[in-house]
């Protein structure tokens, strides 16, 4: 498995931030430590569009 490096984990961090969605350093290492950087922002974009539907739905009551 390709796990990220530091540049990677500063990118994820950097992409996340882009959409308001903040983490350090250690939150990506114990959460996407044994991912891939592809892997790791593919998951993250998938549970950021669920949580959409979710509040969209809430909203929309």
């Amino acid at each position: 498995m390709n796990t990220m490096n530091k540049q990677e984990i500063n990118e994820f961090i950097e992409k996340m931030e882009e959409v308001g969605d903040v983490w350090t350093e250690e939150q990506v290492n114990n959460v996407y430590g044994d991912s891939s950087f592809e892997e790791a922002l593919a998951d993250r974009q998938s549970s950021l569009d669920h949580m959409s539907d979710i509040i969209s739905k809430v909203i929309d009551k």
